[in-house]
Order: structure tokens, then C-alpha cells, then sequence
């Protein structure tokens, strides 16, 4: 790039600070007067102004001067501020269109989102004055704290070199936006998702429902006490309902500065890359906003990489009234008055490529150039490179802390905590963030395959998620947390070779739901005692034949066998030594057939083993004309059944380690 001798005035020019001017040094040019001890380490491009430069300085010069004298009661314009080392730039020469290779940065979201992730705040000081200094985006991805102006230029950069029309505005908005305070909005984590678990579950009961089910006995409750119950619920409801009405209303403290304070977004206009509207994108939250948002109350100039535009539009109603046609200068006034604009420069493309294949048919000389009017010089940044472990990393420090409505977002970056936690979210009952009320975290790359946990406070239950990878092929989990009533839900793939779907788990009482499996078995109902709880000890049958009480198993009808004969339910009564058997419905009957079993007892060394008689079993047979069974059958049939109680209660007991290993 060449470069001139600096004269007196052009030494201002580049960035030179009067007397008057070095007495108010802040924080922000202390560090900048620290790095002009090291301009060697920064491009010549940063140091000096090439020739177009100092000519375009002089012309933005000129141009402020006189726009204070028409305007006296606007505001100076922002054009030419200090950059890193100390040397005024123009701002569109600060804009470098820039693609890079990341397919997540191919979109404006992608872009926005990147912006605000990886970058911190530094607020204007004073809030309602522009600010001097306007470093490049190369230095401001090495620090990562930038000011509002700093995150509109990147983010500008990165959507220009998207092929998006974008531009900087500088203008004016509305306190918490321009101080990033996110407490009174609701954090877009918060949807469906806090009551997704009951979904779930209430969803898995209904599948498993069966038509051939009998349907438990009507519970005896009374209408007074439902009523009373049902006006407690509704006058906690309205309470409640005032409350949050109560907090809705409260309005905020009116700002001292509302409409004064300084802001830096981005326009995108409609044209390009399919975009049909012309809309907002705050960089600070990387959120997008229609042109008519309340949160924008006025635009004093805006720019891209090809010009500079002062409004010349009321802005006593906001932005909702402006109309962002470029070309009217009565609405637009350009710095550059005939340079070319975006839709400017794509016409003339397209129209050298027509000129230029006419001029093949034709054979005719190439039109002269006309002479053209002052052009944008190149940008003086670097070209900016983001790296895959930016990306990754993501927030300065790879954390971030976002306060909303009555909840707290934390986010950290892939591989930073040992746990693998990747989100927090935290949910209060109150906007003082003093009682937690639900607790939700995501995970990654975790050996034990946990997805999502959800922490209930109030109700004092936990949902865990999990890949498919898990022990026992466990997807849902769900407890409380008082260890003497403990319950557990669980749900698991269906890959599994005993065809378990489903475990619930309550005090004294285990429910299992089974799909596809050879058996048609679907259905276990498991009674304990409750006084008496299972240890690593108990090894033996006998043990655990003392500590069950019942067992239910239910069926699908097997339809290769008879209904009388394909077992519909048994049970296993096991303190009482019996055992009871239902048989599915014959076509046309309303009652099934049944037999009932009482187990002989074993022999012990002081009697001998008890013998099998007809009084041991009882049944009902549906069909008068079927011949009864024979002795020898049914003993046959009690042998089976003590048998499958045996297998059933050592797959109980592997249930309980199960159990126990999954809440590890």
C-alpha cells in the first residue's frame, strides 16, 4: 500500500491528539497507548494512511464541519475514530467483508450467534457519548471484550462477506439493551420442556394401556371433601395468578437517559440472500428484531464497506416510520455523494458482462471509462480468521452467565467442567433469584451416557435422560429424593432381550411393562414387605420368597393356543402359598375360566413333605361341556407353575439390583 509524507495537517489526520484532548484519558486509551510501544507488531496498514485515506479523512473532515453547522443540535457524527494504534480511520474502511470456512458462519444466525457468544461486553462510558476508539476485528477476537460498536462491526464484517447488504447503524436504544440486561425477558430455553417429563410418562401409560385389561374397582371418595380439595386448588390458583399479574405489571424505574443512550446494531436489507424484510440483529444477544421495534428509537447514520449515510428522517416515533431506500439522498445523506452503492455494483457487474459479450459480437471497441467519483478504499484490517477451537470454545473464558426472568443460564464450553456439563438452567420462584425452583442441566461425553437432568426443588424429584449406550439400555430416570419413600420411574429401549420398556418403582411396590416378548408376558406387579428391605445379602430364594408378598404377571392371548387353556393373569401368592390363575376370554363369554393352586409344603426335618390332593385346587370352568382335568394333570400344572414362580422371583431379584446399579 503506498504511503505520503505526513504534513502537519494530515498528522491530525491520521489519528494525532491535542493537548486538550490527552488530559481526559481513559481506561480504554491507557491500553491503547500502552500497544503504541509495540506498533511493530501490527501491520503497516494499522500505523499509516495511504494517500486515498488521508484524502478520505479530509473529506469526512470537511463533511462533519459542515453537518455540525446545519445541524447544531444533532450529535457530531461517528467517522473517523481512533483504531488500536493510535491513527484515525474512516469506519467503512474498518469493515472487512469476510467468508470464512466454517459452514456455521455460512448464515446470519450462525454469524449473530458466534458474535455474541465470543465476545464480552465493555459499555460505553458515558453511555450517551459515541465512543473515540474503534479497534479492527482481528484485535478484538484476541481480546474478546469489545463495545457495542467493536461486536457491529465483526458481526457487519462477517454478513457482508456472506453476500448479505448489511450495515452498521449507530443510533440510539433502549437501557437494557445497550447494557446487555436480559432480566426481564424470558430466557428462550424455557418452553415445553420443564414439562416434558409428566408428557412422556403420560404419553408411555397410554401405550401400554390393553383393551383386554380389567379394569380395577371404583374407589369410594367423597364429594365434599373432592369439592373442598378442588376450591383449595382454585384459590391457590388465583393467588398465584395475581402474583404473577402483580409482577408482570411492575414496571422498571424509569431510565434518567431513556432515548439518549448510545447504540450500535445491524441493519440487513432485503435483496440478498433471500432475505424478503428488512430487519434488525443486536449484536450483544445475537437476536433479531423487526425495523419497527420499540427497543430502537432512533438511527443517526449508518454504513457499509462501500459508503457512509446520515439519516435525514424524523425519528420522533422511533424507527417505525423510516424508510431505508439509500438512494433517496433526501432521506439518505451519503459522506461519498456518486460512490457505488451494493445494489449499484451489482447492476454494473451485470452490465459489464452484457457490454462485454456484445462487444464479441459486434466487434467493437470497449467504451471508454468514465471518470469516477471518490471510492471507499480497501479496508485497512487484516483478514479476519476464526479458528475451530473459537467455535469451540465459544464464550470468553468458555462460560458464560446470563441472568432472565426468574432464571439463570450457564453455559460453558465441550470438554471445560470433568462432568461434561454443557447448560445450566436454573428456574426461580421469585425475580430476586433466592428460591431455586427447577434445575436443568445437559451433558456431553460422559462415560455413564447422562443427556439431561432435571432437579424439581419444590416437588423434590430428579429426571435423568440418556443415549442409547447406557447400562441396561436405559433411556428415562426418574426419583425422589427422600430415601424412606423412595420412587423411581424408569424407561428403556426396547433392544433389550427380556423386552422391558418400563419400571416403576414405589414404596413397597414394583411395576414392570414389557413389550415383544415370546411369552406375551407384558405386564408385572410386584408387593413387598414393606418392613422389611432388600440388602447385597439376601442370596437365597427363601429370602426373597420372605420379602415378596405378591406377584401379578398379565398376558397377551396367544392365539395358536385355546382361550381356555392361554393364561390371561396368574398370581403368586407367596405368603400364603397360593398360587391363582386367569384364562383369556372365549369367544362369547363374559367371564373367564380360573383354577387356584395351594402349594404342597416341603418336607423339614421334623415332618415329611406334604402330599398333593384335589382339595389344593380349585376351578371355575366357563364351558359345562369341557371334561375336567385329571389329578395327575393339574399336579403336572402345579410343578409348572411352582417352577415359573422360582425363575420369576430371581428375575425380581435381579430387578432390585438393577434398580440399585442405575441409581449409582
Amino acid at each position: 500500500m503506498e504511503t505520503l509524507l505526513e504534513s502537519h495537517d494530515e498528522e491530525q489526520l491520521r489519528g494525532g491528539e491535542t493537548p486538550e484532548e490527552k488530559l481526559q484519558v481513559s481506561d480504554h486509551q491507557d491500553l491503547l497507548l500502552s500497544l503504541e510501544q509495540t506498533d511493530a507488531l501490527y501491520p503497516e496498514s494499522y500505523r499509516l494512511n495511504s494517500s486515498d485515506e488521508v484524502r478520505l479523512l479530509a473529506v469526512a473532515d470537511n463533511f462533519q464541519r459542515q453537518f455540525s453547522h446545519l445541524f447544531p443540535d444533532r450529535k457530531p457524527l461517528l467517522l473517523c475514530p481512533i483504531n488500536e494504534c493510535g491513527v484515525k480511520k474512516f469506519v467503512s474502511t474498518t469493515l472487512q467483508p469476510t467468508l470464512t470456512i466454517h459452514p456455521g458462519l455460512f448464515t446470519w444466525e450462525g454469524c449473530a450467534s458466534f458474535v455474541a457468544n465470543f465476545l464480552s461486553l465493555d459499555p460505553l462510558e458515558p453511555p450517551v457519548d459515541l465512543p473515540r476508539y474503534l479497534s479492527s476485528s482481528t484485535s478484538v477476537l484476541q481480546r474478546q471484550t469489545a463495545t457495542c460498536f467493536e461486536f457491529g462491526t465483526l458481526l457487519c464484517s462477517l454478513l457482508l462477506g456472506t453476500n448479505y447488504d448489511a450495515y452498521c447503524v449507530s443510533g440510539y436504544a433502549v437501557r437494557d439493551m445497550c447494557l446487555l440486561d436480559q432480566r426481564l425477558q424470558e430466557c428462550p430455553l424455557l418452553d415445553t420442556q420443564l414439562n416434558v417429563t409428566d408428557e412422556v410418562v403420560m404419553s408411555l401409560q397410554q401405550q401400554q394401556e390393553n383393551k383386554y385389561t380389567v379394569r380395577p374397582l371404583r374407589e369410594l371418595e367423597s364429594h365434599f371433601v373432592i369439592q373442598q380439595e378442588k376450591k383449595k386448588r382454585e384459590a391457590e390458583a388465583v393467588l398465584l395468578q395475581r402474583q404473577t399479574l402483580q409482577e408482570d405489571t411492575q414496571q422498571p424505574p424509569a431510565d434518567p437517559l431513556q432515548g439518549l443512550r448510545v447504540h450500535c446494531w445491524v441493519l440487513v436489507l432485503s435483496g440478498s440472500r433471500s432475505v424478503q424484510e428488512n430487519f434488525f440483529i443486536d449484536p450483544l444477544t445475537g437476536k433479531s428484531y423487526s425495523t419497527a421495534s420499540e427497543s430502537f428509537l432512533g438511527i443517526e447514520s449508518m454504513w457499509n464497506n462501500l459508503n457512509y449515510y446520515v439519516n435525514m428522517q424524523d425519528c420522533s416515533n422511533g424507527c417505525a416510520d423510516m424508510v431505508y431506500d439509500l438512494d433517496d439522498i433526501k432521506l439518505w445523506e451519503p459522506v461519498l455523494y456518486g460512490a457505488t452503492s451494493k445494489k449499484q455494483l451489482i447492476l454494473n457487474v451485470l452490465k459489464k458482462k452484457e457490454s462485454h459479450m456484445m462487444s464479441r459480437i459486434n466487434h467493437d471497441d470497449e467504451e471508454q471509462e468514465q471518470p469516477r467519483a471518490l471510492e471507499m478504499p480497501r479496508s485497512w484490517v487484516s483478514y479476519i480468521t476464526i479458528s475451530k477451537k473459537d467455535l469451540e470454545t465459544r464464550w470468553p473464558g468458555g462460560q458464560r452467565t446470563t441472568r432472565y426472568r426468574k432464571a439463570k443460564l450457564e453455559e460453558f464450553s465441550p470438554y471445560l467442567r470433568s462432568d461434561g456439563l454443557l447448560t445450566r438452567l436454573t428456574t426461580y420462584r421469585d425475580q430476586d433469584y433466592s428460591e431455586e425452583f427447577v434445575v436443568k442441566e445437559w451433558y456431553k461425553h460422559r462415560n455413564d451416557h447422562l443427556e439431561e437432568r432435571e432437579v424439581h426443588k419444590v416437588d423434590n424429584f430428579t429426571t435423568e435422560r440418556f443415549m442409547c449406550e447406557r447400562r441396561f439400555h436405559l433411556l428415562f430416570l426418574r426419583y425422589t429424593h427422600l430415601s424412606a419413600d423412595a420412587e423411581r420411574h424408569m424407561e428403556f429401549n426396547s433392544v433389550r432381550v427380556d423386552g422391558l420398556v418400563r419400571r416403576v418403582e414405589t414404596p413397597g411396590e414394583m411395576t414392570e411393562i414389557f413389550k415383544g416378548r415370546d411369552d406375551f408376558l407384558h405386564y408385572r406387579h410386584v408387593i413387598f414387605d414393606r418392613h422389611v428391605q432388600f440388602t447385597e445379602a439376601d442370596v437365597s430364594f427363601k429370602a426373597d420368597e420372605r420379602l415378596l408378598l405378591k406377584v401379578v404377571e398379565r398376558f397377551h392371548r396367544n392365539r395358536k393356543k385355546p382361550a381356555s387353556q392361554d393364561v390371561a393373569e396368574r398370581v403368586f401368592l407367596l405368603t400364603l402359598r397360593r398360587i391363582e390363575v386367569t384364562y383369556h376370554l372365549e369367544d362369547q363369554r363374559f367371564i373367564p375360566s380360573k383354577r387356584s393352586f395351594i402349594k404342597p409344603r416341603e418336607s423339614t426335618e421334623i415332618q415329611k413333605e406334604e402330599e398333593f390332593t384335589a382339595d389344593m385346587v380349585s376351578s371355575f370352568q366357563v364351558d359345562p361341556a369341557e371334561k375336567p382335568l385329571n389329578r395327575l394333570t393339574l399336579y403336572e400344572m402345579l410343578l409348572d407353575l411352582m417352577m415359573d414362580e422360582k425363575k420369576v422371583v430371581l428375575q425380581i431379584k435381579e430387578s432390585k439390583k438393577e434398580v440399585s446399579s442405575s441409581s449409582e
